[in-house]
Order: structure tokens, then C-alpha cells, then sequence
């Protein structure tokens, strides 16, 4: 029986396939090509290693279609391989993995079912997305023992509305059709109400897809990410605009709106900051209170061939300004706590 559990999120992930095969064929430039996969994990493998529970957003369906019927409509489509993928997640100890984001339908209902196949079959866990409405809003459901104590933890995961995402590209689930989870206050927070009042042992953890490429933290995120937790989530932790945010406490629980980029090999040409975020949640003690510990990561947007790292102490400092930047009492800033000498990278703990 575990003393201690460790759960870890990760931001943005996927091997980029689509871009370093137009690099390839452009300019004999791809680092699966020329490194390999497993050299995108070479400098952060220890956090999946030490890790009970590793959850990742993955913005790439896994297929095999040679055709979306999004060309032409959608400016960037994702895919990754439909055999490497799901090893090499299952090498790494990653155990579930959103779909719930503006890639997850690229494919279409073909490419869906396909992602949600190869990912059973390596027995990695799966939601945001479904092939109808009941499957895509469905939270991850996970139980474990702590020292006697029962802790379940769900974990919502799915994209925000955007317009022409249903009128164009129909990419939400439906009752009858495939798609990502449309993630609304209005579509969620009943049911988050009735889980807290129905489990004692919940830990609810929101894993929007939300927010605007390149852009930092803009309002609709942040009533979505309150009215989440005046539903009783405990704590939010997003993705979506491939860079860091800001984070800040609200009602005494924690928003973090942005994890960032983690592996994700694709020139960004430098438009957003290369620091990035990972959130381990671990859970100990009587009341099982997590601490948030947060660790810092640089991956190169300005690079066709970006390898994911751990910071280094000179670039601290920034990422700290980045998480602070609009707190003005300092109440972010007085309230992270510094260790430089974590085995597994510096962290940065909120102490709430």
C-alpha cells in the first residue's frame, strides 16, 4: 500500500509527425528522423519514472487516414503513427491521455475510433472525447489507497465552444456522433455538484482544453475556471494555448490556466515563450491534502528539432514573473515555495 501518490500532468503532447514530415520535405530537417522518438524523452523520462499516475493532453489522433475532410478548412491538422504512438506511451508509464482538445477530431469518426482503440490496447485510459455525447463527457475515474485511505479521482477533460469548431468542422460529440467533449460550466458543473455531494473521497481535477494559440489568460477562461470550482472542483489545470500562464488562487484552490507545451516538436518561431510547466499532485498525510508541485520545463519555440528540458536556475526567475505577472497583492509570488535541490528538477510548490 502506496505511503505516497504521485500524480502528474502534462500539457501539450505529441511527436509531431505532421510538421517534421513537411520539414523533411522541405528541408531534410526531422528529428524523429534523425534522433528518434525516444529522443524527445531523453531529459524528462524521471517524471513519468517517478510518477504512480501520468496524464497527458494529447493533441494528435492516432491513424492511419490518409485524408481529413478537414483539409482546406482547418488551418493545422494532426496525426501521429498509429503503431509507435501507443508503444512508446506505454514504454514511458503514461496512463491516460485527453483527447478533449482542437485535434482530437482531425480525422474525423474514423480516426477517433482508431486513437480510442490503439489506446485500450495498450492499456492507457482515455477521455474528453467518445463516439457519442454520454462517452466524450464521461470523466476518468481512478481509485487509489493512501495508508487505508480511499481516494477517487476524476478528471474532466474536453475543448471550450468555438463556432465554426461546431458549424464547420463538427467536432463535437453528439447523441448519435463521435467527437470531443464540448467542456461548459453549463454542460458540467451539475454533475460536479453531485459527485461532491455523493463521494466523500472525491478529488476533482478540471483538464480544459481552453484559451487562445500564443495568447495569454483572457476572461472567458477565467469565469469558466471559477464557476468550475464554485461547482466544487479542487483544482484547474489547463492547456491549449502552447505556452504558460498565469495561475492564481480562487476561493483558496488553485488555477493553473496553462501547463504549456511538453513534447511537442514544432517551430512556433519563437512567438511565445519556451517555458513550460509540469503539475504533480501528491497526495499524504490524514486529510490527504495534495501538495502542487509545479516543475518548470524549456522547450525551444523558435526550433524544428526541439528537445524538452528541465529549466535551469538562471530561468526561474522568469517563470515565476510569467505565473505572477497580473496578481497584484504578490499573493502568487509570496506563496511558491523554491526548492532548487528537488531529485527531480527544481520545484516550485504552492503552498496554499
Amino acid at each position: 500500500m502506496e505511503k505516497e501518490l504521485r500524480i502528474t500532468f502534462y500539457g501539450d503532447f505529441t511527436f509531431g509527425e505532421n510538421y517534421q514530415a513537411r520539414y523533411d520535405y522541405q528541408e531534410k530537417v526531422s528529428i524523429l528522423r534523425q534522433k528518434g522518438y525516444d529522443f524527445l524523452f531523453e531529459n524528462v523520462k524521471h517524471f513519468f519514472e517517478k510518477s504512480n499516475y501520468n496524464i497527458v493532453n494529447l493533441e494528435s489522433p492516432i491513424t492511419n487516414v490518409q485524408k481529413s475532410d478537414l483539409e482546406n478548412k482547418k488551418a493545422c491538422i494532426h496525426w501521429c503513427d498509429i503503431k509507435i504512438t501507443p508503444e512508446l506511451m506505454k514504454k514511458y508509464n503514461i496512463h491516460a491521455a485527453s483527447l478533449g482538445n482542437n485535434h482530437g477530431y482531425d480525422y474525423g469518426e474514423e480516426g477517433l475510433k482508431q486513437s480510442l482503440d490503439a489506446l485500450k490496447k495498450a492499456g492507457i485510459d482515455t477521455f474528453g472525447a467518445g463516439l457519442n455525447i454520454e462517452e466524450a463527457k464521461k470523466p476518468l475515474l481512478k481509485s487509489f489507497n493512501i495508508e487505508n485511505k480511499k481516494l477517487n479521482l476524476y478528471v474532466f477533460g474536453g475543448y471550450k465552444y468555438r463556432e465554426d469548431y461546431e458549424t464547420e468542422f463538427h467536432f463535437y460529440a453528439l447523441n448519435n456522433k463521435g467527437g470531443v467533449n464540448l467542456l461548459m460550466p453549463e454542460r458540467v458543473n451539475d454533475t460536479i455538484k453531485q459527485i461532491k455531494n455523493e463521494d466523500n473521497d472525491a478529488y476533482i481535477v478540471m483538464f480544459p482544453h481552453f484559451g487562445f494559440d500564443l495568447q495569454k489568460t483572457v476572461p472567458m477562461q477565467k469565469e469558466m475556471a471559477r464557476s468550475f470550482i464554485d461547482a466544487g472542483a479542487d483544482i484547474i489545470i489547463g492547456h491549449g494555448p502552447h505556452m504558460m500562464n498565469q495561475i492564481e488562487y480562487y476561493n483558496n484552490k488553485p488555477i493553473i490556466y496553462s501547463l504549456g507545451n511538453f513534447i511537442f516538436p514544432a517551430d512556433f518561431k519563437g512567438k511565445m515563450t519556451s517555458l513550460n510547466l509540469v503539475c504533480s499532485l501528491v497526495f499524504k498525510g490524514e486529510d490527504l491534502k495534495p501538495a502542487i508541485e509545479l516543475y518548470p520545463v524549456f522547450a525551444d519555440s523558435n526550433s524544428k528539432t526541439p528537445q524538452t528540458r528541465l529549466c535551469i536556475k538562471e530561468e526561474i526567475g522568469e517563470v515565476i514573473r510569467r505565473l505572477c505577472e497580473e496578481d497584484k497583492d504578490d499573493l502568487i509570488k509570496n506563496s511558491i515555495l523554491k526548492d532548487e535541490n528537488n531529485p527531480l528538477g527544481i520545484c516550485l510548490t504552492l503552498n496554499i
